[in-house]
């Protein structure tokens, strides 16, 4: 059996919401903790009072455990670790331990299957199986799924036990990969990644399932261990996804049918070699599985699933389906938002039993920090990742494969900020000032990206890897982080609330960024395109097929077209997606002056009454 360790817009619009997170950055980073246990030592010894986190009784071989939310527990000694000295000889050279790793790594490749390759592809999927304007919701479910999921998958962990969790989100994402691979409508593979978004929380849960199983200075390399087994998919998930579209009769499918292989080897694995504490083991002499399923807070869910739904669904309305300003959009967003802070409102005063979202954890400064900078990030994350390969497409390059190259910028700066922020937590000093240092520095070349332009191909590259990395540096010390400041039965619950909070940030910025990205592109390009074109020779009409062209990729049913006229098209595009330059108007001219300064009045000339 593995133990656990005892202690556990156009283009500037857009971009500006995400350099206005990262600037946020920096501020949060300062609340980061420097974690009061250090990494190497036992957590507090379990012979303790009863409000610490462990106290032996003499009748049972088992320890008193206190829970954030007050509820106690009596645990098998069994099931607790210990010392690294005191773990069994070759135990994490095991057939179990191994294959335990193994499975997490294959199920991380699956989740980024689900999230990264689809993400980059919307476009050429939507032309092949649609067109549908819900296209942006592929993704945002997707996310959306994921911040439901987490909170889940992390609440219930804790008290069912993990492997349930994590094989009951294996064969959901074994589920959703099919759907998505046989799916003919937008609409169908939307559906298809709200299943693997909610799957998503238990394949990356490795915080979870790992964390407790190696000694707590290590959590940080068994995590980026982790992040780099994904490496092919998160940083070359564009080239791959566009390689299937150019090169197999298949497509885009293939993106899913890997997931249905990969979900496969994850559930065979987790099956035969992950044997986590049981729930007996985890509730000595405590409640049935039954009685525990009857009193958990399913009002508290509904209320948090509910409020996340109508809230997205409101932001992804607005502007697109209905204008800002209809009562749909407006009344969509205001029950979402009342709904959420029913929740909270729910959860502190009203439900007197193990709630989903404890409020005692916000209590804990540091754990808040820990989740905001992880919020904060993932907005810059999750948002780029659906418009860098835009920016890259509209801007820079036509070419399918370029496109697919330059859009790795986004995962491969997150994967290896990832991997150095892995490494840092455990053997790099002063965590908290590694925050400070890389908050700011994500705030400069995030926001460096707003002098991009057509002749700052190299610059917009170099800053978009830079800005990631930084992000992707404060991410992996969120996440075996967010375990250390926490006691070790709480780990589930705190990384699946940071889990569902930074995921639910991502959703939000992502559906409003899109939102913003369509909006203005609906507003600038069809003006500049018509110009453009009908100054090149195109006649008139041929510019409604010209624009659906523009939206497809695809200029072959467009009548009377010529290469003169796509080239005026691809310039008139790219300046739709710019602030227009004013240099020109920098003169010496002074648009007014100020009057009654006697002598400084010089000649000026007074209108004659009558005159």
């Amino acid at each position: 059996m593995l133990r656990k360790s005892s202690y556990s817009s156009n283009k500037d619009t857009t971009l500006s919401n995400a350099i206005y997170h990262a600037y946020l950055l920096p501020f949060v980073a300062f609340s980061v903790p420097i974690y009061p246990y250090t990494m190497s030592e036992k957590m507090r010894n379990e012979k303790v009072d009863s409000a610490s986190s462990a106290e032996h009784v003499e009748y049972v071989d088992a320890v008193k455990t206190v829970h954030a939310d007050g509820h106690i527990d009596m645990v098998d000694t069994h099931a607790i670790g210990g010392e690294l000295n005191e773990m069994p000889k070759g135990y994490y050279t095991s057939v179990s331990f191994i294959g335990t790793v193994i499975a997490v790594c294959t199920g991380s490749i699956c989740a980024y299957l689900g999230w990264v390759l689809p993400a980059n592809t919307l476009a050429l999927i939507n032309a092949d199986i649609g067109p549908s304007e819900n296209m942006g919701w592929v993704s945002t479910v997707w996310v959306l799924g994921s911040a439901i999921g987490f909170l889940l998958v992390g609440r219930l962990s804790d008290i069912f036990g993990r492997k349930w969790m994590v094989m009951g989100t294996t064969v959901l994402s074994l589920v959703g990969n099919i759907v998505g691979a046989t799916a003919g409508s937008m609409e169908t593979l939307i559906g298809a990644n709200a299943c693997n978004g909610i799957a998503a929380a238990g394949q990356l849960s490795f915080g979870i399932v790992l964390g407790e199983l190696v000694p707590n200075k290590q959590r940080g390399p068994i995590v980026t261990l982790v992040f780099l087994s994904s490496l092919p998919f998160a940083v070359f998930g564009p080239i791959i996804a566009r390689s299937f579209i150019d090169n197999t009769k298949q497509g885009w499918r293939w993106s899913y049918y890997l997931g249905i292989i990969f979900a496969g080897i994850t559930l065979v694995l987790y099956q035969f070699l992950y044997h986590p504490p049981t729930y007996d083991q985890l509730h000595v002499h405590g409640k049935s599985k039954w009685q525990q399923f009857k009193e958990l807070d399913f009002v508290g869910m509904f209320l948090f699933v509910a409020g996340c739904v109508l809230f997205l669904i409101g932001l992804s309305w607005g502007g697109q389906a209905y204008p800002w300003s209809s009562a749909r959009v407006i009344a969509t967003i205001v029950v979402g938002i009342v709904t959420l802070i029913a929740f909270g409102l729910y959860e502190q005063y009203i439900f007197k039993g193990q709630p989903l979202m404890p409020p005692r954890l916000f209590k804990n400064i540091g754990y808040v920090a820990i989740c905001a900078i992880a919020c904060i990030g993932a907005m810059v994350y999750y948002s780029m990742t659906v418009i860098w390969p835009t920016l890259i497409s509209t801007v820079y390059t036509t070419s399918v494969k370029e496109v697919g190259w330059q859009s790795s910028v986004v995962g491969g700066g997150i994967l290896l900020g990832q991997v150095f922020g892995g490494f840092a937590i455990s053997y790099l000093p002063k965590v908290k000032w590694q925050c400070i240092i890389l908050s700011i520095l994500s705030t400069v070349f995030v926001g460096g990206l707003a002098a991009l332009g057509q002749d700052t191909h190299a610059l917009t590259i170099a800053f978009g890897v830079l800005g990631c990395f930084a992000i992707g540096w404060i991410d992996n010390i969120a996440f075996p982080g967010i375990t250390l400041v926490m006691e070790p039965q709480d780990i589930g619950l705190a990384t699946g609330v940071m889990g569902s909070i930074r995921a639910l940030g991502g959703a939000v910025s992502q559906a409003i960024y899109v939102s913003i990205l369509i909006n203005k592109s609906g507003e600038y390009i069809p003006s500049y395109v018509t110009s453009a074109a009908t100054s090149a020779g195109l006649p008139a009409h041929s510019i409604p097929a010209l624009l659906a062209g523009v939206s497809t990729g695809n200029f072959t049913a467009v009548p009377d077209v010529t290469p003169a006229v796509l080239e005026a098209t691809g310039k008139a595009i790219t300046e739709a997606c710019f602030v227009p330059n004013m240099e020109g108007l920098l003169g010496d001219n002074v648009a007014k002056r100020l009057q009654r300064m006697g002598s400084l009045d010089g000649e000026a000339k007074v209108r004659k009454e009558g005159v």
